[in-house]
């Protein structure tokens, strides 16, 4: 045990009163300098997501040119999502499988698919179609960001790449 200076044993555990307030303090200041990077995270969750839909994009096109089996890319306007699927050819039918997960847009929301021969389409579900010899359908892809701008994005049908259109974000 701890002598203090006169002599007596003392029992002290814990902290005081100045220490806990000095935590406080300190605790406090740290999360306000945090508090703005943290309030800026959705414009990097926008570009996540924008990068995870080109992905997947690239992602089906490589795989119905590799496989030889045609695949889908359906949007639905009601989830603001996006699934992939496989077609496959077994014996007279043809199997509908999941190809991965399905992706969640938010924080952005589809508000346009132009699929060209089939039309413009602001709700329910729309199909995209890769086919096995290296092309898809000519895609145009409207989404709102969070700060209310829109943005095309335009699948390229021979290579599979999206492009990103921010200063022309009409609606057609």
């Amino acid at each position: 045990m701890p002598m203090s200076p006169t002599g007596t044993l003392t029992k002290r555990s814990g902290f005081t009163l100045v220490e806990l307030l000095i935590v406080i303090v300190v605790l406090s200041l740290i999360s306000l300098i945090s508090l703005p990077l943290l309030s800026s995270r959705t414009e990097g969750d926008e570009r996540l997501v924008l990068r995870r839909i080109a992905g997947t994009v690239k992602q089906l096109y490589n795989e119905a040119t590799l496989t030889r089996d045609e695949h889908l890319l359906v949007f639905d306007f009601n989830h603001n999502s996006l699934k992939a699927f496989r077609l496959r050819a077994v014996l007279d039918a043809i199997e509908k499988e999941p190809f991965g997960k399905e992706l969640n847009l938010a924080p952005l929301q589809i508000k346009q698919i132009d699929v060209e021969g089939k039309g413009s389409f602001r709700t329910g579900q729309v199909a995209v179609r890769f086919f096995p010899l290296g092309w898809m359908e000519q895609t145009r892809l409207l989404v709102s960001k969070g700060n209310g701008t829109d943005m095309w994005l335009d699948f390229s049908p021979l290579t599979g790449s999206v492009v990103i259109n921010a200063e022309q974000a009409t609606e057609r």
